[in-house]
């Protein structure tokens, strides 16, 4: 099924990614820049799954999903994101905030039902931009490996 491929992705690349540590470069400034911020919520995010065993019940699982997209939407866009990525960025805050907090996995399959091809593209480009500026081996020294879904 096309519409599961996102969150089987998603929960792949939570297990792969666990070794992700810090995100942004050695520059100093005033204080972390929004990327800086955006990579530190999405590298937080893996952590705390990867925290996880097999045991973890959906609505852990959702909680954890939910709060990362609480961050997104307080810390917005990082400037360096395509639009296509934004339109994703903006797509999967809405979807994960329309989300029960005692629902299970499977309702948050059921909300990308309701997507367009044109937005699950989108939202893959979104979640291709965090792999790559937030987990990619320039940030974490460890080569990106993109999961099969």
């Amino acid at each position: 099924m096309p519409r599961t491929r996102l969150v089987r992705r998603l929960c792949a690349v939570l297990l792969v990614t666990a070794a992700a540590t810090a995100c942004g470069g050695e520059e100093e400034t005033a204080g972390p820049s929004v990327e800086d911020r955006y990579c530190e919520a999405y590298q937080e995010f893996f952590a705390e799954r990867a925290e996880h065993d097999m045991e973890t019940t959906d609505a852990e699982v959702v909680a954890t999903l939910k709060e990362w997209g609480t961050d997104l939407v307080e810390i917005g866009a990082p400037e360096s994101m395509p639009e296509g990525a934004r339109r994703g960025h903006a797509t999967w805050s809405r979807l994960i905030s329309e989300v029960d907090d005692d629902a299970e996995q499977a309702d948050v399959v059921a909300l990308e039902a309701e997507l367009t091809e044109r937005q699950m593209a989108e939202v893959e480009e979104f979640f291709a931009y965090n792999d790559a500026t937030c987990l990619g081996s320039r940030q974490t020294g460890v080569p990106q490996e993109s999961p099969t879904p």
